[in-house]
């Protein structure tokens, strides 16, 4: 009886594994790791390291930036992690704290323990999140899939949302291009390396300089396997719904979505807006033309609301 009991305990945890996201095998986390800490090296010095347990498994969080003022919260984008910040969090920090999280389930220093299949299962693992870090309010910033979960966390859980911005939300406003469906999968999945740098230059429109930070997400993209959920289409009702200021930043030539689709959606559907369509930007979109953007609207937001 205690054998097929340790038998099924076996089984359960072999099933789960197949459920998460995890390195291919130990030689390739060693290897991205190498090149996640000298992208790091691109952050200011005195950043700080967090390790957050949560049911979803261990979550690991970077820190800079003021000591007062409403936090700052950063979500990465599929494939990327806190590295991809680095030029903006100076910036960002001035008056701010700011915390970059390695979104759980994507190649980075956290380590996915549960299975995440529901969009509830996102904001569920955030709250638990922001809840360790012992914030009342933030203004929580998500750059394509990081703006996926932005906004499903302003749908599902918003009570401790002062604002969000969203960064070329992948399909949350308007979908993904049908084109973009078997390139990335193709770059994500199969490979090769030049597959993979080529669709993240085109993604970008061409934009992508930072060569460490794009090895880096080559390298999440071949040495991680991701098991989670696609970035969900917000449908209607649930726009409606959020009443929380918000800023949307798109690219002109974004390949990913129709921007000009999602910035109709969004100006139709969410009741406190504000949507602009940066002119020759890409997928990405740098700190140079965002992070004004950003810290104008939240000292706007701040005006308006107290």
């Amino acid at each position: 009886m205690v054998q097929k009991k340790e038998q099924l305990q076996i089984t359960k945890s072999a099933e789960q594994k197949k459920t998460v996201g995890q390195f291919i095998n130990k030689e390739a986390e060693i290897k991205f790791l190498r090149i996640y800490d000298k992208a790091m090296e691109q952050w200011p010095s005195s950043r700080q390291e967090i390790d957050i347990e949560t049911s979803y498994g261990l979550t690991h969080v970077y820190s800079f930036g003021a000591k007062d003022g409403i936090p700052i919260v950063l979500l990465h984008g599929a494939n990327g992690t806190s590295a991809s910040w680095a030029n903006f969090v100076e910036e960002l920090g001035k008056n701010h704290p700011v915390f970059a999280v390695d979104t759980i389930g994507d190649a980075g220093k956290s380590i996915q323990k549960s299975p995440i299949q529901r969009a509830e299962d996102y904001s569920s693992w955030l709250d638990e999140v922001l809840t360790a870090l012992d914030v009342t309010k933030v203004h929580l910033i998500g750059a394509s899939y990081g703006g996926w979960i932005t906004l499903n966390q302003a749908v599902h859980s918003p009570q401790l949302l002062q604002s969000i911005t969203l960064i070329e939300p992948a399909r949350a406003l308007a979908g993904l291009k049908f084109i973009v469906w078997p390139f990335m999968i193709w770059a994500s999945i199969i490979g090769p390396d030049f597959v993979r740098r080529a669709f993240i230059y085109w993604s970008s429109a061409g934009s992508y300089s930072n060569e460490l930070q794009l090895e880096l997400v080559v390298s999440a993209m071949r040495e991680y396997k991701m098991q989670r959920i696609p970035p969900q289409y917000i449908c209607d009702e649930e726009l409606q719904s959020v009443k929380i200021p918000t800023l949307v930043l798109l690219g002109e030539k974004s390949p990913m979505h129709n921007s000009k689709r999602a910035a109709t959606r969004a100006k139709k559907l969410l009741q406190n807006v504000e949507v602009e369509i940066l002119p020759e930007a890409g997928h990405q979109l740098p700190a140079d033309l965002v992070n004004d953007r950003i810290l104008k609207f939240i000292e706007y937001e701040k005006k308006s609301f107290k």
